[in-house]
């Protein structure tokens, strides 16, 4: 959808050349900008020598560039980005491609060098695809003998949103529990099953439920993604597969499939699907599993089994189902947007430290509202800019890389960050920490929950307050943060590294954590305006956002510089449920 151009008003000279320049990139190619200088005598803040694996260099030598992080500078930059002139910023709009041209053209303008090739410098672009089911798609189940019983599209089951055109496929049913292969957990629903040519019929999400246990969100990696269970299904040499969906969840009604409703996916990914995926009603569940009216067999029996034992509880059903899909399909672009500061250290600048925010955002709404997204995420993609220049500001740079990246399609559910990390620039064996600055502008907001132990926020109690997700996972970073702040004294917390709404799966960060690398989420917490128009650049908290951007900027600093790069550890509470509760 192409949406009304509205006419920037700009605050600065600096982004009114910068938007001229960004437009002039929609329509012409850009040249490879020459390397950064690089210069010597690296290493870490005096105030970490007592830390091991230091190379020191004073806070004098790399203070310009600390001090260039102005909060006023980030007022006019991130008012430019939330602007009306950005149209909510939604990937595949033309004020999305002008987000991207934009973001280069700094990084042009700061000198980092591009490594995305000649055609469009800095730009990486990926093709995503949405899928609306067509009404050709049906389900039909063989009950007794010559007896069929005919499933309701949009009432019983609907086409996976990811899944190919299929001609009719039939097969017996299997039922393949969560339809999960799990070896770090020594857990395989498919493991005692023959498969080929049969329908996996499975379950939403992954063992354990709400109960957390062995399968909380350490351990979950992508487990519990039906398109991940649909791909080791046909791994299995399935011929299709039915996921079924929670108890409270219904399936989508007809009325409400539109492109504008759409899930997008990777078209990289999706094009690795060949078999048949549904999603089914608990209910229509239910009918497929009972093999009689008296049987014990139920779908919540067996899923109460699996659930409390965590073991797998899979076994073949007698029916027989018949599946074909098919779909209409749009396909749009999206854009990551990367810049490389290259290190000093000729052995050490083939690592890299990788610090991301999305450029992204919700676009417009049917009745012409903007999202304009001000915290979620010109906040963070602000940090990237200011600290682009940052880096650059004086004599002295890292003795590793740094590699600055705007992703896209965040908020169409990771796919920038996914894209990148299955095509990245820099090879992720060479990527030593990912920093994700996602929501750094604002102080947390929002009503407690007695029911989950959740305090009330008071936007007057977090005016300091920033909360940094995924150092459980590296004890190291966490070690350097806080010994950062000594300088720029915010209050610190890590509360939801213990799995509050599922948050380190919510961010592009969580793409590279689960790759095993020690990666981090900065974040100022929830508050009223989130995803919605009324999130705007006047409630922004930028005396805060330099505080933690001066933060970023020295610990990014002694981490290129460190000898040895922080360590990743799984948690040791998730490694030990599954040593004592598999088999």
């Amino acid at each position: 959808m192409w949406f009304r151009w509205v006419k920037p008003s700009f605050s600065c000279h600096r982004h009114k050349d910068e938007a001229a320049r960004s437009q002039a990139s929609l329509r012409m190619e850009r040249h490879r900008v020459s390397t950064p200088q690089r210069l010597g005598l690296l290493g870490s803040l005096a105030t970490l020598l007592l830390l091991t694996g230091v190379h020191a260099v004073s806070f004098e030598e790399i203070s310009s560039g600390y001090h260039t992080l102005q909060s006023r500078r980030m007022q006019s930059t991130l008012q430019f980005l939330a602007s009306k002139h950005f149209n909510g910023r939604a990937t595949g709009t033309p004020e999305a491609e002008l987000t991207a041209a934009y973001i280069a053209s700094v990084f042009q303008r700061q000198g980092l060098q591009s490594l995305t090739g000649n055609k469009s410098p800095y730009i990486q672009e990926f093709e995503l695809v949405q899928a609306v089911p067509r009404a050709e798609s049906r389900v039909s189940v063989e009950i007794d003998e010559g007896a069929n019983l005919t499933l309701k599209m949009g009432e019983d089951f609907l086409p996976a949103p990811w899944g190919p055109d299929s001609p009719e496929i039939r097969g017996r049913m299997v039922f393949a529990g969560y339809g999960i292969t799990a070896p770090e957990l020594k857990y395989d629903d498919l493991a005692r099953l023959e498969m080929k040519g049969k329908i996996a019929v499975v379950l939403s999400k992954f063992p354990g439920g709400t109960k957390q246990t062995n399968w909380d969100f350490y351990s979950q990696k992508d487990y519990d993604e039906p398109l991940e269970k649909a791909l080791n299904a046909q791994r299995a040499g399935a011929a299709g597969i039915i996921v079924i969906l929670p108890s409270n969840e219904s399936v989508p009604a007809l009325s409400s499939l539109n492109f504008k409703n759409a899930k997008s996916s990777l078209s990289s990914e999706v094009e690795g699907l060949r078999i048949p995926a549904i999603f089914a009603s608990y209910q229509t569940g239910e009918k497929l599993v009972r093999r009689s009216r008296t049987s014990e067999h139920t779908l919540q029996a067996l899923q109460d089994k699996i659930d409390s034992g965590l073991k797998p509880a899979s076994l073949p059903l007698e029916r027989i189902a018949l599946i074909q899909t098919s779909y209409e399909r749009k396909k749009v672009q999206g854009r990551n947007v990367i810049g490389v500061i290259p290190g000093s250290d000729a052995r050490l600048r083939e690592e890299c430290i990788l610090i991301g925010a999305h450029h992204d955002h919700m676009g417009v709404s049917e009745n012409q509202e903007i999202y304009y997204g001000a915290d979620d995420d010109a906040s963070g993609t602000t940090g990237l800019l200011e600290l682009a220049e940052a880096f650059q500001a004086g004599p002295l740079r890292p003795r590793r890389s740094i590699v600055l990246a705007a992703w896209g399609a965040e908020e169409l559910g990771l796919l920038g960050s996914k894209h990148y990390a299955l095509n990245p620039v820099f090879p992720l064996n060479k990527t030593i920490t990912m920093i994700q600055l996602d929501m750094i502008g604002r102080n947390e907001q929002r009503p407690g929950d007695p029911a989950k132990g959740e305090p009330e926020e008071k936007d007057e109690n977090n005016t300091n307050t920033l909360s940094i997700a995924g150092s459980a996972f590296s004890p190291d970073l966490k070690q350097w943060f806080e010994a950062c702040n000594r300088r720029t004294g915010l209050t610190l917390r890590y509360r939801y590294d213990s799995g509050q709404e599922n948050l380190l799966k919510r961010s592009d960060h969580w793409c590279f954590l689960k790759a095993g690398i020690p990666s981090v989420f900065l974040f100022t917490g929830f508050h009223p305006d989130y995803h919605r128009p009324s999130d705007t650049a006047d409630k922004i908290n930028y005396e805060k956002m330099e505080r933690i951007l001066r933060l970023l900027y020295l610990s990014t600093w002694e981490l290129a510089d460190q000898t040895n790069p922080p360590r990743f550890m799984t948690p040791r509470s998730t490694a030990a449920k599954a040593g004592s509760q598999q088999p």
